[in-house]
């Protein structure tokens, strides 16, 4: 520590921006430098700094409003109708400006819904940080942070203001999002002794002192001039797809648009009868292929769903592109402290195991001696402190000077304390690394040691066996070792002696055997990855339903390459593995396997694990750094919250894909009908009826976005080929169906209700022709989207919801009335109910064929998934585990995706340029594919452009052993 001179004195050098204010931090208290500020001295640097944010400035309603214009699509509209004004037809102008403002109107309403749905995410994100005040621990907002301020910076902490060490551990801090450094530095060492905001403790723990908040830290001021300069976008893999397929699908649309306006031009001499009507006719078949609503369904179904994960599910995604991963789904590997157990973790006092020389009550003080007690939400330190709380000893006699905190890689702590004018080194963590520090593995840490009596075979078998009957019962254990003097300076003389083990129970979570039921009948392998015993994991799973072909890591570790694929792909978990582990485990099955995979996590020690895996989920109460690696972060405790996200996620892509495939098949109805009509008749639709037909199709289907889509057992992957398949079943069989039947009442031999397609002379159809296809056109394109939506059969499908029901029906209804009663149409009621009646029968025979073209493509939803409610667990023998789980790695290896498919794509673009101009939209309501930052400072995942965004994270602690 530092020495009360120096704890005295003002901080920050006087020649800074800054130094005037700065100079002004109230001093640590010389007598007890940990006690912290007063209320008085708080709200004076308060007053003096304001809150620990960030200003981040909000995107203001008219630019949000403008945004709604500009785009592929928008801007392909924008064309037609400069095009409609440059041949004068302003009739046709003012529908299509009309049809651009109404687009844009719904969209910024929906938009800006959406918005305000996920800037109440961002306030579930807030982090906190222990800080001492008054003498005492609190758990803070980190924006409450003052200059002045002690916090505890504990690994796995997004240090969340640039702080003074000042006693601890020499922690190790990632600095490469300032510094672009891979290599940890020391603090304190070479670079001093401040620690900037935005870095990241690797390992150990530390007490600090505030010195700068907000925009005047390093990485707060850096904040300002990157959003000044650029944004970083994420886009699905989803998202490119549906582009890509409507950029081919406008494309094919525009030849078509030539070869109708060479057609009716040259051919029917468009050209010398009327130029510009012949230009419109053709430019009106292009705007019905552009499926202008497309952007807002498919923001709108992210944004809603994203609110309601949070809302329902208590599970928040940390950017919209995730939603796809989390829907794409097959195995997840799951932390087993904290996610399948409640980390309620008991010290179980009558079983503490006492080596020679030692009692239980020694061995329990030994254990509290090497904890923190400030560490409220380590469940280990708050177990083993609650414990020698209960036994009523006292400590008196006994004072921490030091300790070196947990380290995932050293999996042990190291205390020294002081008795009288006696010290005492304090060791505490796995046993295998109590016993001797070399075990599995050499390591980094300063200390190393072999207890006095490794070499006693006897007494080591003994420790051996009563650790493997303590965890073959369930009991997790920590090993217990003392030295007397200390042991730093006693170097090789140090004599390490055994003391003992304290087992803790950790029950698994009630819930826990039936959210693996539910997650295994959803198609989700689940693998437990644990640090603990391979016998305690043994255990755990026997107890949740899980198979227990739990290996210990080393095996994995220590097989040949050829067939450590085969053990990661078929052992049910992982026991006393390594963080190197947990990532290679992930690795594997992603690349080599194909899957998508989820990993949940809590520690620092989780955080690459976590970036690796398609679907990285922070648990409650994970640290800052597992949340800044995490696509999905769960704000309730334990596994059921990720069943939740996975059926949403399957029912938001289950409706956007059916809206995707809906609208590129009702272009191609709309396009070839309109198009072959024109070739082999010249009847063209008058172009305004086309433009508004386009309209209120796409304005229709805005109610898709809150669809009652069901989940089904099998994943939702972004395959862009069923996409595509499915659009041209629909698109070329309903096409097809629509010319017979136009063409069948051209021929039909009763004149009364006969379609008139070429008129007297060849000189163009009759007005009821135009009114006849146009109904037509419009019926067909909306029921289709009761067929598409419906993973079997129509009518044993979930019914749609009322507001789609209704805009459908309100939709035919009003085309019914145009058609029948605007003077340029005047269809026959009789050939309205023909249309009908066609309609509801070709609906009833194309839905009974897409159940075997779906079967034919592979793309079979599966069995529907009812309700959110978990399945009560089943009584299982391990063969019939081993047979299920076959049953579904046999679904696995039907679910995997591409190699270009197994990452989110980043943008970095000049916030000069134009947003989404060839997108599906701007990104406005996500914050560029982010849920919206608040005013504190975060970094994105790991091999990503750096920018801010914002506070994914909830509270912190320590990694359990």
């Amino acid at each position: 520590m530092k020495d009360a001179e120096t704890l005295t004195e003002p901080l920050l050098d006087e020649e800074g921006a800054a130094a005037d204010a700065y100079a002004n931090i109230p001093p640590l208290n010389p007598e007890d430098p940990l006690s912290g500020l007063t209320d008085e001295q708080i709200k004076q640097s308060l007053a003096t700094f304001g809150k620990n944010e960030i200003f981040i400035p909000e995107t203001p309603l008219w630019k949000l409003f403008l945004k709604q214009f500009i785009g592929f699509l928008p801007i392909l509209i924008e064309l037609a109708a400069i095009v409609s004004i440059a041949v004068r037809d302003y009739t046709d102008f003012g529908i299509i400006l009309a049809m651009l403002v109404i687009n844009a109107c719904l969209g910024f309403h929906e938009e800006y819904k959406a918005k305000k749905s996920l800037d109440e995410l961002s306030h579930q994100l807030e982090s906190e940080v222990a800080v001492r005040r008054n003498g005492e621990t609190l758990q803070l907002n980190v924006k409450e942070l003052v200059p002045g301020d002690v916090v505890l910076l504990v690994g796995g902490t997004i240090v969340p203001a640039d702080t003074q060490w000042i006693k601890g551990d020499t922690v190790s801090v990632d600095t490469a999002p300032l510094t672009g450094e891979p290599i940890p530095r020391k603090y304190p060492g070479d670079h001093g002794d401040v620690i900037l905001s935005g870095t990241t403790v690797v390992a150990g723990e530390c007490y600090g002192r505030v010195l700068r908040t907000g925009e005047h830290t390093e990485i707060g001021n850096a904040q300002k001039e990157i959003m000044a300069d650029k944004t970083v976008t994420v886009v699905s893999v989803f998202q490119k797809k549906i582009m890509l397929v409507v950029q081919i699908l406008v494309s094919a649309s525009f030849a078509l648009v030539i070869a109708v306006l060479l057609v009716q031009g040259l051919y029917y001499n468009g050209f010398q009868d009327n130029a510009s009507q012949t230009i419109l006719d053709a430019l009106v078949i292009l705007i019905a292929s552009i499926p202008i609503a497309l952007p807002l369904v498919l923001q709108v179904n992210m944004a809603l769903g994203a609110s309601h994960l949070a809302t329902t599910y208590n599970a928040v995604v940390t950017s919209l592109p995730a939603l796809q991963d989390i829907a794409s789904m097959s195995m997840l590997c799951s932390d087993k402290t904290g996610t399948l157990t409640t980390a309620n973790m008991s010290i179980i006092t009558d079983q503490i195991f006492a080596s020679d020389g030692f009692t239980a009550e020694e061995v329990i003080l030994y254990g509290f001696l090497c904890s923190n007690a400030d560490k409220k939400d380590d469940p280990i330190d708050r177990a083993i402190v609650s414990a020698f709380n209960d036994t009523g000893n006292s400590k008196d006699g006994y004072v921490q000077t030091e300790i070196i905190g947990f380290n995932p890689s050293v999996k042990r702590v190291v205390a020294f304390v002081k008795s009288g004018e006696k010290t005492l080194t304090i060791a505490k963590g796995l046993p295998a690394k109590i016993l001797d520090t070399e075990a599995g593995a050499p390591d980094d840490h300063e200390l190393q040691w072999k207890v006095d009596k490794i070499n006693d075979h006897a007494f080591i078998k003994s420790v051996e066996a009563t650790d493997t009957d303590l965890s073959s019962s369930g009991y997790k254990t920590i090993a217990i070792a003392v030295c007397e003097g200390n042991a730093r300076e006693l170097g090789d003389a140090a004599v390490w002696k055994f003391a003992g083990l304290l087992p803790m129970l950790d029950p698994p979570r009630e819930d826990t055997p039936a959210t693996i039921e539910s997650l295994h009948h959803a198609n989700i392998s689940v693998k437990m990855i644990t640090g603990d015993h391979a016998n305690v994991g043994k255990e755990t799973s026997r107890l949740i339903g899980l198979g227990t072909n739990v290996l210990p890591g080393e095996e994995m570790r220590n097989a040949p390459s050829e067939t450590k694929n085969d053990i990661i792909w078929n052992a049910d978990g992982f026991a006393a593995v390594l963080p190197s582990d947990k990532r290679e485990i992930v690795l594997v099955l992603r690349n080599h396997f194909g899957l998508v995979t989820g990993m949940t996590g809590d520690g620092v020690n989780d955080a690459a694990a976590l970036s690796a895996a398609q679907v990285g989920i922070a648990v409650a109460g994970a640290t800052d750094a597992a949340k800044n690696a995490a696509d999905l972060i769960l704000t309730e405790e334990g596994l059921s919250p990720i069943y939740g996200a996975v059926l949403e996620s399957r029912r938001i892509f289950a409706r956007i894909k059916a809206y995707v495939v809906y609208r590129v098949a009702a272009s191609i109805v709309l396009v070839l009908t309109l198009s072959i009509v024109i070739f082999v008749t010249s009847c063209a639709v008058d172009s305004l009826m086309i433009i508004i037909l386009a309209l209120i199709n796409d304005v229709s289907m805005i109610p898709v976005a809150y669809d009652n889509a069901k989940a089904t057992t099998k994943p939702q992957l972004p395959v862009a080929k069923t996409l595509v398949l499915q659009s041209l079943f629909y698109g070329l069989v309903q096409a097809g169906l629509s010319l017979m039947f136009i063409f069948s009442m051209a021929y039909s031999k009763n004149d009364e209700y006969a379609l008139d397609l070429y008129g007297p002379n060849n000189e163009g159809c009759s007005n009821e022709s135009k009114g006849f296809i146009w109904f037509h056109l419009v019926m067909v394109t909306e029921l289709m989207i009761f067929s598409v939506r419906a993973p079997r059969f129509v009518l044993l499908s979930p019914l749609p919801s009322m507001y789609l029901v209704g805009s459908v029906f309100l939709t035919l209804i009003l085309g019914g009335l145009l058609a029948c009663l605007l003077p340029n149409f005047g269809l026959h009621g009789a050939n309205l109910g023909f249309i009908i009646l066609f309609n509801v029968a070709s609906f009833i025979v194309v839905d009974l064929m897409k159940l075997q073209f779906r079967k034919m493509i592979g793309e079979e939803p599966g069995d529907v998934i009812d309700n959110d409610e978990l399945l009560t667990p089943k009584t299982r023998t391990e063969t019939q585990k081993t047979v299920e789980k076959g049953e579904r790695y046999r679904t696995h290896r039907e679910s995997i995706v591409g190699e270009a498919d197994r990452c989110h794509c980043v943008e970095v673009k000049s916030k000069s340029g134009l947003p989404g101009f060839f997108s599906l939209g701007g990104d406005t309501m996500m914050d560029n594919g982010y849920i919206k930052p608040m005013g504190s400072i975060n970094f994105m995942r790991q091999n990503q452009a750096p920018t801010i965004r914002g506070p994914h994270r909830t509270k912190q602690v320590s990694s359990p052993y």
